[in-house]
């Protein structure tokens, strides 16, 4: 008799969405499978949210551009099976990929059965990365030229260019490729080529990025601590600033995630 695997402690919602908490085992087993992911893999430059300046840093780069897009990747984690870590483990040379797969996945909170990846590990950012990377997604953006900007902030792909003709292009062809490799797009927060478009709940045209007026007053409208309007004002700062580098003063770990985007 195959006994089911138990590798997360207990599972809860927030804004609505199944999140799972690892529990010991399962946790020490997660920074294994990141540690031996992050030393056998150099990720693509277009992967910004497990690199320095995150999703900051993604639209200071695209600042330079005239034209924006983007599309966002429904239930991202919970659409990436058991079987597809499995095999991009393997392609990896990870020694036990199948052992490693069945400890990284759950089963599946939503329809359509099987394991997949939850939110709440460890190891989901960047096995579900690596996933990203290795399929035509990932095949499709290393073959942009020079003339399109990519980032890639967990689900959320953004192009832009000084091109109107050439985004359109790589975004019909980018719908494609996400097609392939069986992701499917959320229509609320895909935005076809514009010259200013919002993204990370901020504003991003050509020459200026700035948290949006609904973000800041939707975090003004909760009592904060000092420490969370003080991280919270740094970021709006940095979003606007001539750099994307967060001063050491202040609290990065808050800054970073004062944007309140969060893969879906």
């Amino acid at each position: 008799m195959v006994l089911a695997l138990e590798n997360f402690a207990y599972q809860y919602k927030k804004n609505g969405k199944p999140v799972f908490a690892p529990n010991k085992k399962g946790r020490e087993i997660g920074y294994k499978v990141k540690d031996l992911v992050e030393a056998a893999v150099t990720l693509d430059p277009f992967i910004y949210h497990l690199s320095e300046g995150t999703h900051i840093r993604a639209l200071h780069d695209h600042r330079k551009n005239q034209y924006f897009c983007r599309v966002d990747i429904e239930r991202f984690f919970y659409s990436i099976s058991r079987n597809r870590v499995k095999r991009v483990l393997k392609e990896t040379k990870i020694q036990d990929a199948e052992r490693f797969a069945r400890w990284s996945t759950v089963k599946n909170p939503y329809p359509g059965g099987g394991y997949v990846l939850p939110y709440g590990f460890v190891q989901s950012p960047i096995l579900a990365t690596l996933v990203l990377s290795r399929s035509a997604v990932g095949e499709y953006l290393r073959s942009l030229g020079e003339a399109i900007t990519a980032s890639v902030y967990m689900d959320d792909v953004c192009l832009s260019s000084n091109s109107l003709e050439t985004l359109e292009a790589a975004f019909e062809g980018l719908k494609t490729a996400m097609g392939e490799a069986n992701f499917v797009l959320k229509d609320d927060k895909t935005r076809p080529p514009a010259d200013k478009i919002d993204i990370f709940n901020c504003e991003l045209e050509n020459g200026r990025s700035e948290v949006t007026p609904e973000r800041i007053a939707e975090f003004k409208a909760v009592e904060r601590s000092f420490e969370s309007e003080e991280a919270f004002d740094t970021y709006c700062a940095v979003v606007k600033s001539a750099t994307w580098r967060v001063p050491k003063k202040a609290p990065v770990a808050e800054a970073e995630t004062a944007s309140g985007e969060q893969a879906t």
